[in-house]
């Protein structure tokens, strides 16, 4: 299977918000009274209101609507429910922006940009200058990736006291037109490299039909559209932010419109002339030999997987050889339908499918503790890493532009020669999987007929624009020595690398908020970087995860994340029946002894304890679903707590060992449970109640039993 379509989406930048909403309503005015009286008392009362209000800071939605005002003929509003957004009123303005699809050229046809504005949170303190946005790929939607994430959590923001201004740039998910290859996201996973080819040829041919010149798409012309975009909202001046594919965009801006450009941060930062053609596997040889070295470096991970680097090439190596068949999906993925797909051929395993789905985890920092552990299980035949996020990536809606890939690396590398797809000093299966590719990606070129960039345009930019530059030390594709690369030729660079980082800091990062939002308040003092300081990831042992239930007891078996949540089902039912049970003796019980005293029924208890025992015996059952209650509701906010703070640990099926220590708050429950069953001895001993009565306590008894087999069960707890 050719990597071709998973590598542009790996090439990506890191944070996909999948969303959805209500519209905005826009709000529309209306004329004032006619008669004169009338319009004295509204005049009146425009005035008291005034002054009612001075020295009051304005609110988002009125700077808003104020902003609005000012907007160019280029400015089409829109409701914001058309990028799918589920905003409050006047948390963002939504709209088109018309551009020249060829900049400086006054009979180029347009195309419109999406635009989504999200006015400052801190209106007292808010700056005129924006942060405008960009998202990585080349193909990435900014909108879709994080509009919506921004407007539902503000401590997301990387500034509050200035615009965010987010658009998705030409050819992607949100503009028109949008370059989408559907031809190729339609193929079989197992699909032949001929045939993804000639779905990418088809998809060049109708993109041309629908888009006109593909050789607009490039990132000269995808520069020049954000100064267009600042002009036409009324911005004097503006900042940037571009992640990945989006720092390259940000050198073209500052040496294309540096007039309007206060301040620039790059983050996971790609140097002008860095070939996605030619210059990948050097860097992915380079992230391979960091982590084998990280684990060599750290005694616990060393004596878990000892020659982590050189057993993960030769389990590589044979799956190449024989490639393992895994699992068919079943059943719907954490509530979402799975997508249909052509019949095709059971899936497998290669040592390259796997390769190329561990490198797409490791963009994220949260993959990075769990590689060890991913590699070591797939040793075992354990596969439940590549099944689920694999599954995930299927189940989840694409808003990747391949089409815009694939014109922007075009543009600027399409002419590569044949020679340079040689890479000495390469490990071979890396050096033939990217002549392999490149090979692919060229024939595409040829085939779409784009135009080349002059190549004086990726030459490095030289600049006085004051510049943060942010790279993370786990970045598999872009990583410091790129930053330092860019930074050479800035006279006003400072660069920060975080320790744990991978590809992109921004956003998930307070720290990487904070020393963005006080660069841009002061973008010539020296960022207090400390927080970036991280100590050395602590990678997972086999010996602090615990297994979840359908992995538990064999060491071979690949389960999906929807396996999983089938195992724990059972026991859910049982728990929540026994709670049900237990809570049914408050209604039987009171009702029982309201007719016990209507008629007049009388019962002598035992002397001591154990007639107190009986006494209470009726709410003892209440009591057991009181701690078994507060157990579940205190071991369920822990579990969330794990898995929020690594979500990726749902990929590999297991959870940190300390969930183990939740069994110590189970005491209560199985305390309450031990009366319980003393106190049922005593009602059958004394014949204490009818015998519906004594069967009735006896279920109530082996249903609370029967709740800790179904905890010892899910395997949550380490027993």
């Amino acid at each position: 299977m050719v990597n071709l379509h998973r590598d542009i989406q790996g090439a990506c930048a890191r944070g996909r918000a999948w969303i959805c909403g209500l519209p905005r309503r826009q709000e529309s005015r209306r004329s004032g009274p006619a008669r004169l009286a009338s319009r004295f008392a509204v005049i009146l009362t425009v005035l008291t209101t005034l002054l009612s209000l001075v020295g009051q800071p304005a609110t988002a939605a009125t700077s808003h609507r104020a902003r609005d005002a000012g907007f160019s003929a280029d400015w089409s509003p829109e409701d914001c429910g058309i990028f799918k957004l589920g905003e409050k009123e006047g948390d963002a303005l939504c709209g088109y922006v018309s551009v020249p699809l060829r900049h400086g050229k006054t009979d180029s046809p347009r195309i419109r940009l999406a635009v989504v504005l999200i006015p400052a949170a801190d209106q007292v303190n808010r700056k005129p200058d924006p942060l405008f946005l960009a998202q990585g790929g080349p193909g990435g939607s900014t909108i879709g990736g994080f509009a919506q994430v921004l407007l539902a959590d503000q401590a997301k923001r990387p500034v509050l006291n200035r615009d965010l201004v987010l658009w998705d740039q030409r050819g992607t998910y949100f503009s028109q037109p949008r370059l989408q290859c559907r031809e190729a996201t339609r193929l079989p996973a197992n699909a032949k490299p001929e045939q993804e080819r000639e779905a990418l040829a088809q998809c060049g041919k109708r993109l041309k039909a629908e888009a006109g010149d593909l050789s607009a798409f490039n990132s000269l012309e995808n520069a020049r559209d954000a100064d267009a975009i600042r002009a036409a909202l009324g911005y004097e001046k503006f900042n940037f932010y571009g992640v990945s594919y989006g720092t390259e965009l940000g050198q073209f801006l500052m040496r294309e419109r540096p007039q309007h450009l206060r301040a620039v941060i790059l983050d996971a930062v790609v140097p002008l002339g860095f070939s996605l053609v030619t210059d990948v596997p050097v860097v992915k040889q380079r992230v391979m030999e960091q982590f084998s070295s990280a684990c060599r470096e750290s005694q616990a991970c060393n004596l878990a997987y000892p020659g982590l680097g050189d057993r993960y090439l030769a389990l590589l190596d044979k799956l190449d050889k024989s490639p393992v068949a895994l699992p068919a999906p079943s059943g719907p993925l954490l509530g979402k339908a799975r997508p249909a797909s052509p019949p095709a051929e059971a899936d497998t395993m290669s040592g390259r499918d796997l390769d190329g789905a561990l490198y797409q985890l490791i963009y994220s920092r949260e993959a990075v503790p769990l590689v060890p552990y991913i590699i070591e299980r797939a040793e075992r035949g354990d596969y439940s890493f590549a099944i689920n996020f694999v599954q995930l990536m299927q189940a989840s809606r694409s808003d990747m532009a391949d089409g815009m890939y694939m014109a922007v690396v075009c543009s600027e590398y399409g002419d590569t020669p044949d020679a340079a797809l040689k890479f000495p000093g390469v490990i071979k299966r890396l050096a033939d999987e990217a002549a392999e590719d490149g090979k692919q990606i060229l024939e595409i070129c040829r085939d779409w007929g784009i135009g080349l960039l002059d190549k004086s345009l990726l030459e490095p930019v030289r600049s006085d624009i004051p510049t943060l530059l942010m790279s993370g030390n786990f970045d598999p594709i872009t990583p410091p020595a790129h930053a330092q690369r860019v930074a050479s030729h800035l006279s006003r660079a400072q660069s920060v690398t975080f320790a744990r980082g991978a590809h992109g800091q921004a956003f998930l990062l307070p720290c990487a908020n904070q020393l963005i939002s006080a660069f841009l308040d002061n973008p010539d003092a020296r960022p207090q970087a400390a927080c970036a300081n991280e100590a050395a990831p602590v990678f997972y042992t086999p010996d602090q995860l615990v297994s979840l239930p359908v992995r538990r007891g064999s060491a071979s078996t690949s389960s999906s994340i929807q396996e999983n949540l089938a195992a724990l089902a059972g026991p859910a039912a049982v728990v929540a029946f026994a709670l049900l049970l237990l809570f049914s003796a408050i209604p039987v019980y009171s009702v029982t002894e309201i007719v016990r005293v209507f008629r007049a029924r009388t019962w002598q208890p035992p002397q001591g304890w154990a007639g107190r025992l009986l006494a209470a015996a009726p709410w003892i059952p209440v009591l057991a679903g009181l701690t078994l209650l507060g157990f579940l509701l205190f071991a369920l906010r822990q579990l969330a707590g794990e898995i929020g703070r690594n979500q990726f640990l749902l990929l590999v099926g297991a959870l940190p060992m300390g969930v183990k220590s939740l069994t110590w708050w189970l005491l209560p429950y199985a305390a309450s449970m031990l009366l319980m069953t003393l106190a049922m001895i005593q009602i059958w001993r004394h014949q204490a109640r009818s015998r519906l009565g004594r069967l009735y306590y006896t279920l109530l008894v082996v249903a609370g039993w029967a709740v800790c087999l179904a905890l010892v069960r899910t395997g949550l707890f380490g027993w």
